[in-house]
């Protein structure tokens, strides 16, 4: 169902083709394999614009009323971003609007077609704290019970907030493109040097370069293991858009930040679905057994793999530096994170235990209270 899944997105995203005519697979699973992996209103569109004769009435008028709805939530995902870049703008806060409905602009032939679920900012390091106090004083908060433990937690490792406002879409102000715990050597400062003042949806903002939005995209798939298809096809609908992109500087400088294999995998599996890059791209053996991996999993399921601030072996093969292992395992290993100050409450003078206590506690007191709770059930 993968490739056909793949088939079917194609045309709707990048318009490199037209559909082609083909015998339709049973719609049942193709539509809830869309809808697993976020690319339902692709579908839709391609099943609209080559199959409409063929489609039962009903579900030819779910589908109209389906992107319907798609349009009206990408249009107030782009009031929300206008309104967040007006009131960073307002405050001179620099900011830079990645993936979302930049994304949706700047790679899809229908923007409307690339859900958003939430708003995606860089922000600068040192920008932060004001980045933060501006949104709450916008309403945002932080998720309930987070208090000011877990607030400085995730400032020491997540790389990002999610803030939550009851009519808005979440959003996520990122000062790293990933954790600290996964130790890749970004050269953040470079992606502020690179990036130009712009306007965007008539906001004032600052735009990455196309070769930086990509690496940003490649890192975010990287740290979610590409579990979804929706994630690949927006690389392939971003390469297929910037035809001109230079692949082979952006390659040279995630060589020099410990990030080939991050980059390489993402443009090999993009080719290997959408054919995009055109000519199948460099790899070397460990990516290319990842790139089979990633598209078994794709092929059985969405479901996510076991989370990014656990040490496991797709983040480990991923780093094709010692050194770089060896920080993404030591740092995972004995972070604390939010959960860790909410299980182990501790007063403030006490606070530096949790770094010796982490390993302990997620290794041996966590499965034993497991399995205690589920013998308790039986």
């Amino acid at each position: 169902m993968l490739h056909a899944l793949a088939e079917f997105c194609s045309p709707a995203a990048f318009a490199r083709r037209t559909a082609r005519r083909r015998p339709l697979p049973p719609l049942a699973p193709l539509l809830t394999s869309a809808e697993q992996h976020d690319v339902t209103g692709l579908v839709a569109a391609a099943l609209q614009a080559g199959w409409a004769d063929l489609l039962p009435e009903d579900l030819r008028e779910g589908l109209a009323i389906y992107r319907e709805g798609m349009r009206l939530e990408a249009v107030r995902a782009e009031m929300q971003l206008a309104e967040l870049l007006h009131l960073f703008a307002a405050r001179g806060l620099p900011v830079m609007p990645f993936k979302g409905p930049l994304l949706a602009h700047s790679a899809y032939a229908d923007a409307t077609l690339r859900p958003c679920l939430d708003l995606d900012l860089m922000v600068h390091p040192d920008d932060v704290a004001h980045v933060l106090a501006c949104l709450i004083a916008a309403g945002f908060e932080h998720q309930d019970g987070l208090g000011r433990d877990g607030v400085a937690a995730l400032r020491r490792y997540a790389g990002e907030y999610i803030l939550f406002r009851p009519d808005s879409l979440p959003v996520e102000p990122h000062w790293r493109p990933a954790p600290w715990t996964m130790a890749f050597d970004i050269d953040i400062e470079g992606l502020w040097r690179h990036a130009q003042p712009a306007a965007f949806l008539g906001a004032p903002c600052y735009l990455p370069t196309p070769e930086d939005h990509l690496f940003l995209l490649a890192l975010h798939g990287a740290k979610e293991q590409w579990h979804k298809l929706k994630w690949l096809v927006d690389i392939a609908a971003f390469l297929t858009a910037h035809a001109g992109i230079d692949l082979a500087g952006l390659r040279r400088a995630a060589v020099s930040q410990g990030c080939r294999r991050v980059l390489d995998l993402a443009l090999l599996l993009s080719h290997r679905l959408f054919t995009v890059p055109l000519a199948a791209p460099p790899a070397d053996a460990t990516t290319c057994r990842l790139a089979d991996a990633v598209v078994a999993r794709l092929d059985r399921t969405a479901e996510p793999p076991i989370g990014p601030y656990t040490v496991n072996s797709f983040q480990w093969r991923l780093r094709e530096r010692l050194r770089d292992r060896s920080r993404y395992a030591m740092r995972t290993l004995f972070t604390p994170r939010v959960a860790h100050y909410r299980r182990l409450p501790l007063p403030p003078a006490l606070r530096w235990l949790h770094v010796p206590l982490k390993l302990p506690w997620d290794l041996v007191l966590t499965p034993t209270i497991g399995l205690a709770r589920r013998l308790r059930h039986r």
